[in-house]
């Protein structure tokens, strides 16, 4: 019996050892288990903040596209406003410039018709004008006429009183 004591007492030292080293087993395994999800949790936890980080990146990134496109907008809205303006002041100042034109057209239109009234208002005078003028120029055509004739009729007396005389000198010569 004392072998059956012995055995049942190192039976239950042997259950208790292995017991203990099970339980020591189940620790180290536990732990481990612990550290790997530990681990695995911190590698999450990483990968959430890694996850953050590049999401606050791209979030800032794409505010300052969108802050950059904003400018560019407004750069562009007021070059196209300057334009515009530009574009504005030529074209009223070309409007002025036609108006202008239109106007000097019209107050050209306007004297010439005065100018037609009047020569239409005084034609009588004009033609009377021109009748003096004519009247005129006939007298002098006329006294030319008269003069040339006269001279004519001077030469056609003198060279008959020149031969009257030298038929008369030649008479006395005979008698």
């Amino acid at each position: 019996m004392r072998l059956a004591l012995l055995a049942t007492t190192a039976l239950l030292v042997s259950t208790s050892v292995a017991a203990n080293q099970f339980d020591q087993l189940y620790q180290i395994e536990q732990q481990t288990k612990q550290a790997e999800a530990a681990a695995e949790a911190e590698r999450i936890r990483e990968a959430a903040a890694a996850r953050a980080r590049a999401e606050a990146r791209e979030e800032t990134e794409r505010r300052q596209r969108a802050a950059a496109q904003q400018a560019a907008q407004k750069r562009a809205s007021e070059q196209r406003a300057a334009i515009e303006a530009e574009n504005k002041r030529v074209r009223s100042r070309e409007e002025a410039f036609e108006d202008e034109l239109r106007a000097l057209e019209l107050e050209e239109r306007r004297l010439e018709l005065q100018a037609k009234r009047a020569r239409t208002a005084r034609a009588n005078d004009y033609i009377d004008a021109e009748l003096r003028d004519q009247a005129a120029r006939t007298d002098v055509i006329q006294s030319e006429a008269d003069s040339l004739r006269n001279v004519t009729s001077g030469t056609k007396a003198l060279l008959e009183d020149a031969g009257q005389a030298e038929v008369n000198r030649s008479k006395r010569l005979f008698d």
